[in-house]
């Protein structure tokens, strides 16, 4: 089969490592209303090959649409090819509660990414195009919903990939499957073990952002000899097995960076008044306050006491939501904390254009924004992009071995992972990753990635990409200290 006239638009994001510090400061997000997953439209089996003219898309694809699957390996857009069954995946997350702000808005980009592909008839994966169809379950953050939801995906719509936030309902659901080899993508690398050998993570760098927010920090304070002391650290978050989890790594992380860890307290997720929760750590006098893993309903209200109760030190957590948040507290006061999260936002100046981040965020505005058909009311959030960093490079595993496997289906996920792993780098909206993980989590399921590190912009009224790090040969020179701390918590791998 000839390949000729194929449009391929590759539009990779920025690779460099830099470090660029200015005075920042913030902006915002919230959770969108669930949106229905289109039906694919079936493509009719072909006829005579009849690519469209070079310069041209297939009907209804938005060039920018094109740059946001210029990241597969071999979708040879505008060619013809035949039509094969469909591929269910799963979205298994909150999509209502406290913690839906960390899943509903990933349906808005797996909705991006699986429209674009279905409107060139499919995935493309071994000469055969596979339409895509997400199915949705909402578990409320428990563990028993994610494990009805995800029978209900599996026995009812026999999806093969599930995207989920992780934490207590990663283990819930593990054994069921594991039994029945499905991939199932959590937000959170700490759900990673060797008897999970098809839950993956790493997509949205967590808890290597939690981590690097320690040496971010430290560059912004005055340093200890200035101080006479010790910089001093305080962590609080809900008391769930996710927060558990990386707040160890966190904690490691801090004493490794040079700080005195003067309070680790967890508050129960059923907390609903947060001004003795901030009472209490402040009162240990902390130049940095961590919120490590607050769900974002959590993380509000406690921006909303720690500006009431006049905390004048450096603030960091896991992810931001500024939207929320700035309607509690005053931009100028989030400015002064610097707001320090790994959550970048793809609208960022930082990414330039052309990008994938610049293609995904028009075709987010044409579809999400304001007054668009399907206008969430909200803006963009990190977690818009946040579920399809692990949707995509799972496409592109198959796509590999399809490559290497021509005409012999649509692979199994044993054999999508063991392709991943196999690779040297494969792409994904942060930049080029690879598997790693092994000395962290004992399996290699983990997408390890260029870091972006965010702080409020004053300016800008939103977070704003300041720093992006190589998170491997710093772990590596820290490792020691940082297990040993996730160890005396009890959170490794083998310990739980």
């Amino acid at each position: 089969m000839k390949r000729k006239n194929l449009l391929k638009l590759i539009v990779g994001a920025s690779l460099a490592v830099v470090l660029v510090i200015s005075v920042p400061l913030m902006s915002g997000c919230a959770a969108p209303a669930p949106t229905p997953t289109p039906e694919p439209t079936p493509t009719p089996t072909p006829g005579p090959e009849e690519p469209v003219p070079a310069g041209e898309v297939p009907e209804g694809l938005s060039v920018d649409e094109v740059g946001v699957l210029g990241q597969l390996h071999d979708q040879q857009i505008g060619v013809t090819y035949p039509i094969g069954e469909t591929i269910n995946v799963g979205f298994l997350a909150a999509l209502s509660g406290p913690d839906a702000g960390w899943g509903l808005p990933g349906l808005c980009g797996n909705n991006i990414w699986i429209d674009a592909v279905n409107k060139c008839g499919g995935l493309l994966v071994g000469g055969t195009r596979y339409p895509l169809k997400m199915w949705e379950f909402d578990d409320e953050t428990v563990g028993s919903k994610a494990l009805q939801g995800a029978r209900e995906l599996v026995l009812e719509h026999d999806v093969k990939f599930i995207n989920a936030i992780g934490g207590n309902c990663a283990d819930a659901t593990h054994p069921f499957l594991s039994d029945h080899g499905v991939v199932y993508a959590s937000l959170v690398p700490t759900d990673c073990r060797p008897d999970r050998p098809y839950l993956v993570a790493g997509g949205d760098i967590t808890p290597q952002c939690n981590m690097l927010n320690l040496r971010l920090a430290s560059m912004v304070l005055p340093t200890q000899k200035e101080l006479g002391r010790p910089w001093t650290y305080a962590v609080t978050t809900q008391d769930c097995i996710m927060s558990r989890m990386n707040g160890g790594w966190e904690v490691g992380a801090a004493i490794a960076t040079g700080f005195d860890v003067v309070y680790e307290e967890f508050f129960p997720c059923e907390q609903t008044d947060f001004a003795p929760v901030i009472t209490d750590i402040m009162a240990s006098n902390p130049d940095v306050i961590s919120l490590c893993e607050a769900w974002p309903t959590f993380q509000t209200l406690m921006w909303e006491q720690l500006y009431l109760q006049g905390y004048e030190g450096v603030v960091i957590q896991n992810y931001a939501d500024w939207e929320a948040n700035l309607a509690k507290v005053p931009p100028e006061y989030v400015a002064a904390r610097y707001g320090i999260d790994s959550f970048p936002l793809m609208d960022d100046p930082w990414w330039g254009d052309p990008s994938w981040n610049a293609s995904f965020t028009r075709v987010w505005n044409a579809r999400y924004g304001p007054g668009a058909p399907e206008d969430v009311h909200r803006h963009m959030t990190g977690i818009d992009w946040d579920h399809v960093v692990w949707l995509m490079p799972w496409c592109i595993g198959a796509q590999q071995w399809g490559i290497d496997h021509p005409g012999e289906g649509f692979p199994n996920n044993d054999q999508i992972l063991e392709t991943l792993r196999a690779m040297d780098s494969f792409a994904t909206c942060l930049g080029p990753g690879h598997m790693s993980g092994m000395e962290m989590l004992g399996i290699d399921n983990m997408i390890e990635q260029p870091v972006p590190m965010c702080m409020f912009n004053l300016e800008a009224g939103d977070k704003r990409i300041v720093a992006q790090y190589n998170f491997e040969p710093w772990f590596q020179a820290q490792k020691d200290v940082m297990i040993g701390a996730v160890e005396d918590r009890g959170m490794m791998y083998y310990q739980r």
